[in-house]
């Protein structure tokens, strides 16, 4: 049933109803005015019922559809960043342990200059180590910020994944309601169609014609 698709009501049971009464008025052989009343006030209500609904879904499906679009535009932008910053922190990592790695070196060389005793080597030694040191403190502090904003990149990237998958979701779920707000329309459109007062004075003389044969030929 086309109406299924969105609010609770109208409900199928409308129908039925409808055309339980159809019966009993048919089975009586008189109430034809009641018979169209109703079917023409059920063709009021299909109606206005599809028309609210295409207007209602129609425009914030292009909304969605729109805000995906720029979602997926802002995701790739993210992504390009993400492997940006990725690779500036990489850069820092190697550089932060090659300073380190000199540190060490040279506190090793001041080590063995003052085996040997050799005191001014051996001051010289530890000043080229504390550059190092130096240095390798200075790289580490900006690998930990870096390390802070790759993990909000990375953060806010899965975010922004979700956020377009909840989108899409909803903007099928609206493309769906539409397509049945404009099947709905198009049943309307049949319904108003129909003659109902030939179609039903037609079944009268036919159920009258009915009652003279019987008349005459029991």
């Amino acid at each position: 049933s086309f109406f299924s698709f969105a609010v609770g009501t109208p409900k199928c049971t409308g129908i039925r109803l409808l055309y339980s009464r159809r019966s009993r008025c048919n089975s009586h052989g008189g109430s034809f005015g009641a018979q169209m009343n109703l079917f023409d006030r059920f063709a009021r209500v299909v109606k206005s019922y599809a028309n609210a609904l295409v207007s209602t879904f129609e425009d914030p499906e292009k909304i969605l559809e729109q805000t995906v679009l720029e979602m997926n535009e802002d995701l790739i932008k993210m992504r390009q960043a993400t492997a940006q910053v990725l690779a500036s922190q990489k850069q820092l990592e190697n550089k932060y342990k090659a300073a380190q790695q000199a540190s060490e070196d040279w506190y090793r060389r001041a080590q063995l200059a003052l085996g040997k005793g050799d005191e001014e080597l051996a001051r010289e030694a530890l000043k080229r180590r504390k550059s190092y040191a130096d240095n390798a403190n200075a790289l580490k502090a900006q690998l930990e910020q870096q390390k802070s904003v790759v993990d909000n990149l990375v953060s806010n990237t899965r975010l922004l994944e979700s956020k377009i998958q909840e989108a899409k979701s909803k903007k099928d779920t609206l493309k769906a309601r539409a397509q049945s707000a404009k099947t709905a329309t198009k049943v309307t459109e049949m319904l108003g169609n129909v003659n109902t007062s030939s179609a039903l004075s037609a079944f009268e003389k036919m159920e009258e014609k009915g009652k003279l044969i019987h008349l005459y030929y029991p």
